[in-house]
Parts: C-alpha cells; structure tokens; sequence
C-alpha cells in the first residue's frame, strides 16, 4: 500500500506537509526546464507508486525519452501509466489539419474521396480536456496523476478552460482520494491566470537555479500548504542518484523572484 507521507519522495519535504493534507488534494508545482522541475515531477510520481494507479500525462517530451529518465534514477516505469498528450494531439488534430489544408491546396484525391487514404487519419473529434477526464472517470479508486506540462494547454486553451480542468481535476481528487501535480515550467504566462491556478493548489512547491559560480545551485520552496502558513519552507536541492533531496540544514542561495508589472 502507498505511503501517504510521501509527497515527493522527500522525507524532510513530506512529513510536515502530509500531515496537513486532506485525502485528496492539489498540488502547483512551478519551476522552468532548467531549473530541474520536471524531474521534480517525475519523482512525485514515482513516489505515489504501489497498489494505486499513477497517471503521467506529458506535453512536451518523448515517451521514450520519459521511461529512461525513470529508469535513470532507478524508478520502474512499467509501474506508471505514461500517456502522451502531444503526440495524441498532433496525430489527432495538426495532422488532420494539414491533411485538410493540402486537399483545398492541391484538390481531393479518389481515394479521399472513398476513405481509402493510405493515411488511416479520421475526422473524428479530439479535446484535450474530454482525454484526460475519461481517463479519470474511469477510476474510482485512489490515484495520482501528474501533468507536465500545463503550457501546453496554456498554448491550445483559453486562460478559462485551463483552470475549468484544473477545477475538475481537484474535484475528482477531492471525490475519490486522489493526488494530483499541474506542472507549470514557463514564467512567460500571465500572472494571474497561473495564480488562478494556486488559488485552486492545497500545496504550491517552487524549484529554482540560482547561478553560484560556474554552478547552479537549486532551492526548493514549499510556498503554500493550505490552512498552513506555518509549514512553508525554503530549503537547499541537490540531485542524486536517488533523485532530489534537501539539504535542510544549508542555507539556501538568494533567489530573485520578478516582482508583477
């Protein structure tokens, strides 16, 4: 059975926060590429790993490309369910869409015309949202799901449809005990509509690189534990075969947040 005080696989990280957390819950985690946020959101879903479903929704990478960074730190994908949502949206709309451009371009073929395109490309509808809220809805046990990333929903949604999934993804989680991750990598959004999605997180975690040298240096910043100011934290990262852990007895470097316009 899954630990229900690992977070993120990071004992000085999870034991206080687990115990302000309601059986369902949200979390925001924030942090570009660079920074190493997505390996963050990798070891939050191998740390759900056990008798629970953990969903790993990509946006951005290969799914080969997935697995091996799994297999890097000694974490077995086979274990986790990793869809892979860009892909799924190019074959199923950018394709189409080109497929479509060239027929007015260039005039329908016979084979077309009969359904015969050696393509094997429908017309059929795709929506981001409706793939992974069937997947949901055809859980009913406790789960964990991570999204990495939400920019590119950001790039494909409306500012308002983004945070209706983000909505919904919580109530699911809230109904049946499950443990969600929105991965948000780009500072480039527009500030309120990435608060939006805070507001909605029962836990907001921010991981950055701070140039130290010809180094980077990482913090880890617990910055929202809902109901519970006084479990936020910053803390020293580092990356090990293990995957991140903290040095909590480091002082952190300086970071400089970019103050709102």
């Amino acid at each position: 059975m899954v630990d229900p005080h690992r977070i993120f696989g990071i004992p000085e990280v999870d034991g206080p926060i687990s115990t302000a957390l309601p059986p369902g819950w949200l979390a925001v985690l924030t942090g570009s590429s660079a920074s190493g946020a997505p390996l963050l959101a990798k070891q939050f879903a191998h740390a759900g790993v056990g008798s629970l479903p953990v969903l790993f929704y990509t946006t951005y990478e290969r799914t080969i490309d997935v697995k091996k960074a799994f297999e890097d730190f000694g974490w077995d994908p086979s274990s986790i369910q990793v869809v892979n949502l860009a892909d799924e949206y190019y074959e199923r709309v950018l394709i189409r869409g080109l497929e479509v451009a060239t027929a007015r371009e260039k005039g329908l073929s016979l084979a077309q015309i009969t359904g015969d395109s050696p393509s094997g490309h429908t017309g059929s509808a795709f929506s981001l949202t409706s793939r992974m809220l069937s997947d949901l809805a055809a859980i009913d046990t406790p789960f964990r799901l991570v999204l990495d990333s939400v920019d590119f929903f950001f790039e494909v949604l409306s500012p308002a449809d983004v945070t209706t999934v983000a909505r919904q993804i919580r109530f699911r989680c809230q109904t049946i005990g499950g443990h969600a991750m929105l991965a948000v990598h780009s500072r480039a959004h527009d500030t309120r509509v990435v608060g939006a999605l805070e507001d909605l997180a029962d836990v907001v975690v921010d991981l950055r690189a701070t140039p130290q040298g010809r180094k980077y240096e990482h913090t880890l910043s617990v910055e929202k534990v809902r109901n519970r100011p006084d479990l936020q934290q910053i803390a020293r990262a580092r990356v090990t075969e293990q995957g991140w852990v903290v040095d909590p007895g480091a002082d952190p470097p300086a970071v400089h947040r970019p103050t709102s316009p």
